[in-house]
C-alpha cells in the first residue's frame, strides 16, 4: 500500500496581473509544510506537479526545507481549470456585471460558473466540463503509480475532482469542497493499485498553530 499526498498551491497573487506566482505568504506556507512533512515516517519516494508556476514555486520552496525531494514529473493533468474564461463566459451568458477586483463577488460568481460549466450551458470555453473531469481522472491513476509515498502539487479544481471521483460525489458538493481548499491544504489517500481511500482533506497542520495561524488562506 502507498500513500499519496496532495497538497493546494501557496497562496497565489489574486488581484494582480500575474496570479500564477506565489506571494511572500505563499512560499512560507510552503517552507512550513515542507518542514512538516519532514517529520513524516517515510521519505517521500515520487514527486508530481502541474506545469503551472505557482505549482513549481510551491514544490521549490517545500525543498528548501526537504533538499532530498525528488524531482517533479510535471502533469498537465494537474492544472487549474481556467477559472477566468469561465467566469467571463457566464457573465457574457447571464448578464450580469460585477467588479472582478472584488475577491467576494468573484468567487460568488465562480460557483455559480462552475455549475453552468457542469452543465453544458457556457458557450466559447476552451475546455468543456467531459474534458476536465476525463483528464484529471486519468491523472489520478497516473500519481497512483508510484510505490512509497507520492507528493502531487495541484490546484483546487483538480483536487476536488478527484475527490469527487473516489467518493463518487455529486457536482455540488465537489464545488463546495473547491472552494473552501486552504493554500497547501494537505489531502492524503491511502491506494493500492488505482484504488484509493481518503485519509484526509484539506488539513492545515503546519499552520494550525498560534503562531502562524494567520497565515492560512484560501486564494
Amino acid at each position: 500500500m502507498s500513500e499519496v499526498i496532495v497538497v493546494r498551491h501557496g497562496q497565489a497573487a489574486f488581484g494582480t496581473d500575474d496570479y500564477d506566482r506565489l506571494t511572500e505568504v505563499g512560499w512560507e506556507q510552503a517552507r512550513l509544510l515542507g518542514e512538516h512533512l519532514s517529520g513524516a515516517a517515510q521519505p517521500i519516494t515520487a514527486v508530481f506537479t502541474g506545469t503551472m508556476r505557482r505549482h513549481r514555486e510551491t514544490l521549490a520552496a517545500i525543498r528548501d526545507v526537504l533538499p532530498a525531494v525528488p524531482d517533479a514529473t510535471e502533469l498537465p493533468g494537474l492544472n487549474e481549470y481556467d477559472f477566468h474564461q469561465l467566469v467571463s463566459a457566464y457573465l457574457a451568458m447571464s448578464g450580469e456585471v460585477i467588479d472582478l477586483g472584488n475577491s467576494r463577488a468573484f468567487y460568488r460568481t465562480l460557483r455559480q460558473a462552475l455549475m453552468a460549466w457542469s452543465r453544458d450551458d457556457l458557450a466559447d470555453v476552451a475546455e468543456p466540463w467531459s474534458a476536465f473531469e476525463a483528464r484529471v481522472k486519468a491523472t489520478l491513476a497516473r500519481v497512483a503509480t508510484p510505490k512509497g509515498s507520492v507528493l502531487v502539487v495541484s490546484s483546487g479544481g483538480p483536487i476536488s475532482a478527484m475527490l469527487r471521483e473516489v467518493l463518487k460525489l455529486d457536482v455540488e458538493t465537489m464545488v463546495n469542497l473547491n472552494l473552501q481548499a486552504k493554500n497547501t491544504g494537505v489531502t492524503r489517500y491511502f491506494t493500492k493499485g488505482e484504488h484509493f481511500n481518503l485519509n484526509a482533506f484539506n488539513g492545515v497542520a503546519h499552520l494550525d498553530q498560534p503562531a502562524t495561524r494567520h497565515l492560512i488562506t484560501y486564494t
